[in-house]
C-alpha cells in the first residue's frame, strides 16, 4: 500500500470513528430527552432571583458573543449573585469581568465518554448551591443536570434535544447565523425588557503586567508599535498561508512596527524559521488573559475568522479580518472590523463548516496584497 492510499485508508477510518460517536452521541441525547418529557418537573412560581448560573461551555468565538447577556443580567437583576458556569476557558475569558459573582470551572461535560465522577461532583455542588434561575447560553447538555439539581427556573434553546428538560426556551434560529440578539432572549423569556449591548470583554491589570514583561523578554519596548497577527483557525484546512504572513511581516516592517505571530498552545512551532526573521513567533507563549491584554495594546489585529477576531472586537481594536466567503455571517459584527474575503468555484460541495480541500482554498485564494491594501487606512491612523 503506497503512502497516498494509506492516507486516504486513515482519514477514512477516522471519519467512520468519528460518525460512530456522533450517532451514539446524539442517540444518548435523544433518549435522556424523551425521559425528561416522561418525568416533568414541578410548577414554578415567578420570584425575584437571588441567585443565577449561567451557562456558558462553548468555543471562545461563541462565548464571547454571549457577553451582552451578561452585562443584561446584571443590569436587570442588579441584586442576584450571578454565576458562570463554564470550561476553564470560559472561565478565563470572563475573568476579569466585575459583572460576575463567582465562577464554576467544569472538567466533563454531560455525556461524554468519560469524566462521569465529575458530572456527579457537578450535580452535588448544583444541589448545594440552590440556584433560582439557570440561563443555559452555550452547553445545552447541561439541561439534564439542571433539572436533576432541582433548579425551578431552567432556560435554554428551543429544538434542542433535552428541551424537555426546561422550564422556558427561546430561538436561536440557525446555529449558522446566531449572534447576540438571539442568545439575549434567554432573558427576554422572563419578561425582562432587554437592550442590545455590544459583546465586550474585560482584561485584568496583572493579565497586563504580565504580558508585558513577556513582551520584555521578546525585546519589545513598551513604545513600539505592534501588529498581531492570528494566521490559525479551529482546524487547520481553514489557516491562512504562512508564506503570505511573511509578506505581510515583511511590509508592515519596513513601515516601523512589530508583527507579533499569536496563536494557542496548539500552534507552537508551526512557524517556520525563516518567518522569524521578519515577524516574532509567540504562539503558546501567553495565558488567555495575557492573549487578551496583548491583543488590547496591539495597533493593529489581523485574524481569521477565529477566537481572536472576535476578541479584537470585543476589546474595540482596529481589526482586519481574513473570512470565507462560506463564512460571512459575522463580519459586520464589530465596528472597528475590516474584512476581506474570498471565494473559490470549487467550494460548491464544501459543507459551512467544514472544508474538502486543505488548505481551504477560499483562504488559499485569499491574496497578501489584499489584505495590505485593508490594512493600509488602519496604518494611516495608527501612525496620525
Amino acid at each position: 500500500m503506497n503512502h497516498t492510499r494509506q492516507k486516504i485508508f486513515g482519514r477514512r477510518s477516522r471519519d467512520l470513528l468519528a460518525s460512530a460517536w456522533v450517532l451514539q452521541y446524539q442517540a444518548r441525547l435523544w433518549l435522556a430527552g424523551r425521559l425528561c418529557a416522561l418525568r416533568p418537573g414541578k410548577p414554578f412560581e415567578h420570584v425575584e432571583p437571588e441567585r443565577v448560573l449561567v451557562v456558558i461551555a462553548g468555543l471562545l468565538g461563541d462565548s464571547i458573543m454571549s457577553s451582552p447577556v451578561i452585562v443584561e443580567a446584571r443590569r436587570l437583576l442588579p441584586n442576584a449573585e450571578i454565576t458562570l458556569l463554564g470550561m476553564q476557558h470560559n472561565c478565563d475569558l470572563f475573568a476579569a469581568c466585575p459583572l460576575i459573582d463567582s465562577f464554576h470551572t467544569v472538567t466533563a461535560i454531560p455525556f461524554t465518554l468519560r469524566g462521569r465522577a465529575d458530572v456527579r461532583r457537578l450535580l452535588a455542588w448544583l444541589r448545594s448551591r440552590s440556584f433560582d434561575v439557570a440561563l443555559i447560553i452555550l452547553g445545552d447538555q447541561f439541561s439534564v443536570v439542571l433539572k436533576r439539581a432541582g433548579i425551578p427556573v431552567r432556560i435554554g434553546v428551543r429544538g434542542s434535544p433535552l428541551a424537555s428538560c426546561l422550564t422556558h426556551s427561546y430561538d436561536i434560529g440557525s446555529p449558522r447565523t446566531w449572534g447576540p440578539p438571539e442568545r439575549l432572549q434567554a432573558l427576554s423569556v422572563l419578561g425582562l425588557s432587554v437592550a442590545s449591548p455590544a459583546p465586550r470583554l474585560w482584561v485584568a491589570d496583572s493579565a497586563r503586567a504580565s504580558a508585558r514583561n513577556k513582551l520584555r523578554e521578546l525585546d519589545l519596548d513598551e513604545r513600539q508599535r505592534y501588529v498581531a497577527v492570528h494566521p490559525f483557525g479551529s482546524n487547520p484546512r481553514q489557516w491562512w498561508s504562512i508564506d503570505r504572513v511573511e509578506d505581510i511581516a515583511r511590509s508592515l516592517s519596513q513601515r516601523g512596527f512589530r508583527v507579533l505571530v499569536i496563536g494557542g498552545r496548539e500552534t507552537r512551532g508551526v512557524v517556520p524559521d525563516r518567518l522569524r526573521q521578519t515577524a516574532t513567533d509567540t504562539t503558546g507563549a501567553f495565558t488567555l488573559q495575557e492573549l487578551l491584554a496583548v491583543i488590547e495594546g496591539a495597533s493593529i489585529v489581523i485574524t481569521t475568522d477565529s477566537g481572536p477576531f472576535h476578541m479584537a472586537g470585543a476589546l474595540g481594536r482596529p481589526t482586519v479580518g481574513l473570512f470565507r466567503a462560506s463564512r460571512p455571517e459575522h463580519a459586520d459584527l464589530y465596528s472597528t472590523a475590516k474584512v476581506v474575503m474570498e471565494s473559490h468555484a470549487d467550494c460548491a460541495g464544501c459543507r459551512w463548516n467544514r472544508c474538502q480541500a486543505s488548505p481551504c482554498r477560499q483562504m488559499a485564494a485569499l491574496t497578501s496584497t489584499r489584505v495590505l491594501a485593508a490594512i493600509e487606512p488602519l496604518i494611516a491612523t495608527a501612525c496620525a
